[in-house]
């Protein structure tokens, strides 16, 4: 009896890990992007630019201060 490997197994899952962490960050990034410009805010470029490069801290940070963005 032969086990065969998972196509998965072949590639290595580590591989796929960052490749889903990137597309969350753009994700999040166009989200902060798009919320920030429905508010007129003059610096929505630099929130998804902060949001992808910031990673989790700047996305904690829009949240709470979202409100005052913009108006």
């Amino acid at each position: 009896m032969t086990v065969t490997a998972l196509p998965l197994a072949a590639v290595g899952a580590g591989s796929i890990l960052p490749l889903l962490l990137l597309l969350v960050q753009l994700a999040v990034a166009y989200l902060v992007h798009r919320d920030a410009t429905r508010r007129d805010s003059r610096h929505a470029l630099a929130w998804a630019l902060g949001a992808f490069f910031g990673s989790v801290i700047v996305w904690i940070l829009y949240y709470v201060v979202r409100d005052e963005v913009g108006r």
